[in-house]
């Protein structure tokens, strides 16, 4: 069984820890292009009978 079904978290929430690990190790002068570099901005919109709704962010889930 892999390591992240083992601890109980998905494959995108073990990426996400290990890219966060990188960034914290970096030196400060890498840290701030890296951290730039991480931020990902999403919006979701529902279509109904062909048509979208208002986008609105997608927030993360947390448990």
């Amino acid at each position: 069984m892999s390591a992240h079904k083992q601890a109980g978290i998905s494959l995108n929430k073990a990426f996400a820890i290990a890219a966060q690990t990188l960034r914290n190790s970096l030196k400060p002068e890498f840290k701030a292009a890296a951290e730039r570099r991480g931020f990902v901005e999403a919006k979701v919109a529902v279509y109904e009978n062909g048509k979208a709704s208002e986008p609105r962010e997608l927030k993360p889930i947390d448990k």
